[in-house]
């Protein structure tokens, strides 16, 4: 009976091993994603620090307005931000951390008169 009970803790301790390995294994996982900064920067050294971010051209040529569905341009005022522009209603969509906000309600708010090419 003694050697059933040793038997048993170390089955016990082998499976709490396992469990914590891979807690830790899921953890290192997840947490890849978390490197880059949240401020809005990628790049430079190949550390996640020095660039911008920007949209790729893959995704600029298949986002469209979504008050008119026709294609937006990327464009970047004075101050350095980026926006994607709608040049037949003038509507400009605030591209965040990299990620274009595409809300109607976006575009309205940020409506220039002066990029509507007639």
């Amino acid at each position: 009976m003694k050697v059933f009970w040793r038997v048993l803790g170390l089955a016990t301790l082998i499976g709490f091993a396992v469990v914590v390995l891979r807690a830790i294994r899921q953890y290192r996982e997840e947490s890849v994603f978390d490197l880059t900064p949240a401020a809005g920067t990628i790049g430079g050294d190949g550390l996640g620090r020095g660039q911008k971010r920007s949209i790729s051209p893959e995704l600029l040529e298949i986002l469209a307005d979504p008050s008119d569905k026709g294609p937006v341009e990327l464009m970047t005022d004075n101050s350095g931000k980026e926006w994607l522009v709608n040049r037949r209603n003038g509507y400009r969509y605030p591209i965040e951390d990299g990620i274009p906000i595409m809300l109607i309600e976006e575009g309205e708010k940020n409506k220039d008169e002066s990029l509507i090419i007639k």
